[in-house]
């Protein structure tokens, strides 16, 4: 029988979904440089005043200068379409109009996003690679469900190497609902035709875990750190410090 080992006890599963940042790639070594850049290439576009500079930090949940994400700010747990929406209200606030601060960040998002800077950036978390290596080898599907797009979450898999071993990647842009919903976690059981009772879901976030148990996965599993151990602990089966207790 198919199955994973978390801290010793033994889980039955046919495919096991993972989170992306946070969870496949290191958020912070990943996330803090690529911020850094789109603030750089807005401020290309458009005059970056410290307040500007700022405030963009502030309304996405990141501290440039004390190397932090917020755990459960936008840029954690929102989409794409999310926070461009939040920095070109910070471009607005600014006093250009709401279509040209759109056009701004578009175009700076568009030239980090799309280039090599965000590839540049990626940084696979501790024991990711050998984990899905090894469930791999071991006839064990798995899969991502992230509420980045699905492209550019299938370009960050390629980065650091993980593309292989991995069988589909879901993000919000597949589904109508982005996690906390279940529909990523649907249509991934979906897709790979598996039951989401032999499906694991682990994830660095509430709404990875809350996801997976609104699908009906087998067995949830928060990775803490990033959010506090007794918060996650509240919404998922198993809380675990890295991917290398899974085994």
């Amino acid at each position: 029988m198919l199955g994973v080992t978390i801290n010793c006890i033994d889980y039955a599963a046919d495919l096991v979904i993972f989170d992306k940042d946070g969870t496949l790639l290191d958020f912070e070594a990943t996330w803090l440089g690529i911020i850094r850049a789109l603030i750089e290439a807005i401020g290309r576009r458009t005059p970056m005043t410290p307040g500007l500079a700022e405030r963009i930090q502030r309304y996405l949940g990141i501290d440039l200068a004390g190397e932090s994400i917020h755990g459960f700010g936008p840029l954690a747990m929102g989409t794409d379409v999310e926070t461009e929406v939040i920095m070109t209200g910070c471009l607005y606030r600014e006093g250009l109009r709401w279509d040209e601060a759109g056009a701004i960040v578009r175009a700076a998002c568009a030239e980090v996003f799309g280039g090599q800077v965000r590839l540049d950036h990626m940084t696979a978390a501790p024991g990711a690679l050998d984990l899905l290596a090894e469930l791999k080898r071991r006839g064990i599907l798995t899969a991502v469900a992230t509420n980045d797009n699905a492209h550019d979450a299938g370009r960050d898999m390629r980065a650091i190497g993980a593309a292989p071993f991995i069988d589909f990647v879901a993000g919000a842009d597949s589904v109508k609902r982005p996690k906390p919903a279940p529909d990523m976690i649907e249509l991934i059981c979906a897709k790979l035709k598996v039951d989401p009772a032999r499906a694991i879901m682990v994830g660095d976030a509430v709404s990875d875990t809350i996801a997976g148990r609104q699908a009906g996965c087998g067995l949830t599993v928060g990775i803490s750190g990033f959010v506090p151990r007794e918060l996650i602990a509240a919404h998922c089966d198993v809380v675990i410090e890295g991917l290398d207790e899974i085994s």
